[in-house]
């Protein structure tokens, strides 16, 4: 799997793509250091044990939002160095990157990601999943993926793609294994092509190749075609039909029919509505999407049944979940898009949004919800969600050494609340509350109750420093209970 070859690749593609209006590029070194009192630094010992952490990373943030090529990436050298914990000291490569290449203007499109993270792969470890403590060589995964496509238009309306996207996972030393995705998808659709009639059609084949070992490698193929009605401009329904088939449960496979309805409601510009629901092979599956736009605040909803994968999350599905938006719209706009999406994803993966890390395929039945208020100085998150994850029913030549080892079912839920007050305009300060709470089923049953609290105040220093103190309380509450306070001050610099 040729994982730094791939990241060379991004890098220079955003640095290099179309001299002509390099203009648009925006490179950003940074150094980025914290320290870090905690009174528990130690997750596996029953006594707790005070430690102080130094941090220093320098790294570069490179944007490009314009022109044939646009993209971002953000990676940071991190350095963390224990006063006490001496073996717990790590460095290591922490990326993100998306990018997508225009080849061939309005048909041939080239997109490429990738990320290198360390996060605890159970939902019922001590520390929550995303603390910034976490870093250990076990927990690091890499995900990356290369898409072309092709698009091309027809008649007066109609539309078409071709595409390909190979995906690679690396799962290091924790319990993902090495596998590789590869995907292919067709479609073709005239939503009004006899104006109160439209029609579509689409195909996605997926075949997952795993290192020998940890699992068998396993494919599915679904091909849907849709009748559109379009009974009003603002309102249309779908009637849908199809065919799947998947080896996931059994070596032998299953196939059936696909059945479904769905419609799409934009009862004006601010609010769209879009609801599915099928009789699929494992069951009913249905996706409803809700979002509404207000002068000062925003809503969003979804919910949603289907078969999915570590894979599939880890390579960017979560950008696309509602709750995930709402911390980013919490950002500061005028940071660069990849330190947007960093820090976004840090405080939703404190509200409990990262799933469970495994080698094999679930069925996962997720509700979230949230909205932001936004005034003048003030701008206020809710956030709720449950996830409900099954097991499916035979692993063969699966090797599991994950969550899904002792329990067939995980339910997880979680409630957040975040605050970000403008003290003046240098000054901010942030807070958030999160309870959640993990279920395990199965050969043996396991809760753990996970409280998070956070305050803290950032301030400009400069045009291009920032700094920063903040306390985070945690506790965790179960089979293997846990608690710690932590003080962090933090100095951030952009060249």
């Amino acid at each position: 799997m040729q994982a730094m070859p791939l990241l060379s690749a991004l890098t220079l593609a955003v640095l290099a793509a179309a001299p002509a209006a390099a203009q648009t590029v925006t490179v950003t070194p940074t150094l980025n250091t914290r320290l870090t009192w905690t009174d528990n630094v130690d997750t596996s010992a029953r006594d707790p044990k005070q430690d102080w952490i130094v941090e220093v990373s320098p790294g570069v943030s490179v944007s490009r939002a314009s022109g044939r090529f646009r993209g971002y990436l953000n990676a940071s050298l991190r350095n963390l160095v224990h006063a006490r914990e001496t073996e717990d000291n790590e460095t290591y490569l922490a990326f993100r990157g998306k990018g997508e290449f225009e080849a061939i203007e309005n048909a041939v499109f080239i997109a490429a990601s990738g990320s290198i993270s360390r996060n605890d792969t159970s939902s019922f470890g001590r520390r929550y999943s995303g603390d910034e403590l976490s870093a250990s060589k076990g927990n690091e995964t890499r995900v990356w993926s290369i898409a072309p496509r092709y698009e091309f238009r027809f008649g007066n309306a109609g539309a078409g793609r071709l595409g390909y996207e190979s995906r690679w996972l690396q799962g290091g030393n924790n319990t993902l294994g090495d596998r590789q995705q590869h995907r292919w998808t067709l479609g073709l659709s005239d939503p009004g092509a006899l104006r109160l009639f439209g029609w579509g059609v689409d195909y996605v084949r997926t075949d997952t190749r795993y290192e020998e070992g940890l699992g068998r490698d396993v494919m599915q193929e679904t091909g849907r075609a849709t009748l559109f009605v379009n009974l009003d401009p603002q309102f249309r329904v779908r009637l849908i039909g199809g065919y799947e088939s998947n080896d996931y449960e059994v070596v032998d496979g299953e196939e059936g029919a696909i059945w479904g309805l769905g419609f799409d409601w934009y009862p004006t510009e601010r609010t769209t509505v879009s609801a599915t629901g099928e009789d699929r092979i494992f069951g009913t599956g249905y996706d409803v999407q809700i979002r509404h736009r207000m002068a000062r605040s925003v809503w969003n909803l979804s919910v949603s049944r289907d078969i999915t994968s570590s894979l599939d999350e880890l390579a960017g599905g979560f950008v696309l979940d509602p709750v995930f938006q709402l911390f980013y719209q919490l950002t500061d706009p005028a940071l660069p898009e990849a330190e947007r999406i960093s820090i976004a994803q840090a405080a939703y993966e404190r509200a409990g949004g990262v799933g469970i890390r495994t080698n094999a395929y679930y069925l996962q039945r997720s509700a979230r919800a949230g909205v932001t208020f936004t005034g003048a100085r003030n701008t206020l998150s809710f956030s709720l969600r449950q996830t409900e994850r099954e097991r499916l029913n035979t692993f063969s030549g699966f090797l599991l050494t994950d969550d899904f080892t002792e329990f067939d079912y995980i339910k997880t839920r979680s409630a957040s609340v975040s605050l970000s007050h403008k003290l003046s305009g240098l000054a901010t300060l942030n807070g958030a509350l999160t309870r959640s709470k993990s279920e395990g089923q199965g050969s043996s049953r396991r809760e753990v109750d996970r409280s998070i609290f956070t305050v803290g105040v950032t301030r400009k220093l400069g045009s291009d420093t920032t700094g920063g103190l903040n306390y985070r309380y945690q506790k965790a509450e179960g089979t293997d209970d846990y608690t710690e306070n932590a003080v962090t001050a933090t100095l951030g610099m952009r060249f």
